[in-house]
């Protein structure tokens, strides 16, 4: 009897395994996609007004952009993902700049490059 309680419980061990792995997104693949700003802050105040169309796009060949209007910026470039860390390559000007991501869901981004906290949720473009 106890033999067969054992079997019974490496079965389901190894089907809870099997379904966790085949539903494990890494997290470079968490971060492709397109994300809508909701705040910047620096020491939890508002940095500048954040409209409905400012996006960050990073898509799954490597290249980014973002456009933010109220400070009239649209970049654009390469990213990669390391070590909770969204790396930025600018193609102009010729800059790298490096965001420590504190939260990353499928829904929520939320990372800091020193003092400046940004905030995205998820845009569904489906």
């Amino acid at each position: 009897m106890k033999l067969i309680s054992v079997n019974s419980q490496l079965i389901l061990l190894l089907a809870f395994t099997l379904h966790t792995a085949c539903n494990y997104k890494s997290e470079a693949s968490l971060m492709t996609g397109n994300w809508k700003y909701t705040t910047v802050e620096k020491n939890q105040e508002s940095l500048f007004t954040i409209g409905d169309n400012d996006v960050m796009i990073l898509q799954a060949d490597s290249l980014f952009e973002y456009h933010i209007s109220s400070v009239n910026k649209h970049m654009y470039g390469e990213w990669s993902y390391t070590d909770h860390t969204l790396h930025l390559k600018y193609a102009d000007p010729d800059t790298i700049r490096h965001f420590k991501v504190d939260i990353l869901s499928d829904h929520i981004l939320k990372m800091h490059e020193g003092e400046v906290v940004f905030n995205f949720t998820r845009v569904n473009t489906n």
